[in-house]
């Protein structure tokens, strides 16, 4: 007959066993960094097809050449700016979640303009798909976003 003490020993590993398959289950996804440079680098061919399709927009608004326009620009300088910090500090391996946050906080502004539909079509989609990717990497580096709707 098997001793108590050796099935209760038993059916303590097989509970510690199962508990730790559930635990992985329930961890996030992480991208690995092969993902995530191949990610950043779709942010930046996104970043600059919307770039040419909202400066082509801005020129044919009825904010071209106001200090509005100027605004915008400045926005869009300041998020371009976060971005090019982010690549730069992941190729160097130093990449945190707070470099995509500045780069979410950059796209803020951008975004609450975009949502009054004063750009074109076209800016829109471009603009759409950034927005992807930026769910992506936020997601990657597990930064949640205040202004995502």
């Amino acid at each position: 007959m098997i001793n108590k003490r050796v099935v209760t020993a038993i059916n303590v590993l097989m509970l510690t066993a199962v508990f730790s398959v559930v635990a992985r289950a329930q961890e996030p996804y992480r991208l690995n960094d092969k993902e995530v440079k191949k990610l950043m680098a779709q942010l930046k061919k996104d970043r600059g097809r919307f770039r040419k399709s909202f400066d082509s927009s801005l020129d044919r608004s009825r904010l071209n050449g106001t200090n509005r326009e100027d605004n915008i620009n400045q926005f869009l300088k300041n998020y371009e700016d976060a971005t090019e910090r982010l690549y730069s500090r992941f190729k160097d391996n130093k990449a945190v979640g707070a470099d995509v946050e500045a780069v979410l906080d950059g796209a803020a502004e951008i975004d609450t303009f975009m949502t009054r539909r004063l750009a074109s079509e076209r800016a829109e989609r471009d603009w759409a798909a950034v927005r992807q990717d930026l769910r992506r990497l936020a997601e990657a580096y597990n930064v949640s976003w205040r202004w995502w709707s």
